[in-house]
């Protein structure tokens, strides 16, 4: 028995989930909870960050925020938000429903994970689901 770390990139990965051999309809789902997403926000104020902290760390992941951001010492504060695919659905769905032009922020979110869902985790799909019948 032996055990390594493996490279967080998709084909690789994709690569591991094909040798261990999940059902069919587990193989994207699982990719979509093992790939993390960056995504870097430019000016936010302090509350929208700290919601978006507050909001990441509810759904099981983090945010980074300036330190003055708890206090309301900045006027502004970058954020790096990370987590897998579900995750960042999740907070987009969640700031959706948040005042303080969190919506707007939420929709670019999700285009931007939508963006890499369709570019990154589906690219060469149809030939895999061909090939799995």
């Amino acid at each position: 028995m032996n055990c390594y770390l493996v490279e967080n990139n998709i084909e690789k990965l994709r690569n591991y989930i094909e040798k261990i051999g999940p059902d069919r309809y587990a193989k994207e789902y699982l990719l979509k909870k093992m790939v993390y997403l960056h995504i870097y926000i430019e000016d936010l104020t302090p509350t929208q960050a700290n919601i978006i902290k507050q909001t990441m760390l509810s759904i099981g992941t983090d945010a980074v925020v300036n330190k003055g951001s708890i206090d309301h010492s900045v006027q502004k504060s970058d954020c790096l938000v990370f987590g897998n695919v579900l995750q960042l659905k999740m907070l987009c769905e969640k700031l959706k429903k948040q005042p303080f032009k969190l919506k707007e922020l939420a929709e670019k979110i999700q285009k931007i994970v939508e963006g890499f869902e369709r570019d990154c985790l589906y690219s060469g799909r149809a030939e895999q689901e061909k090939d799995d019948t």
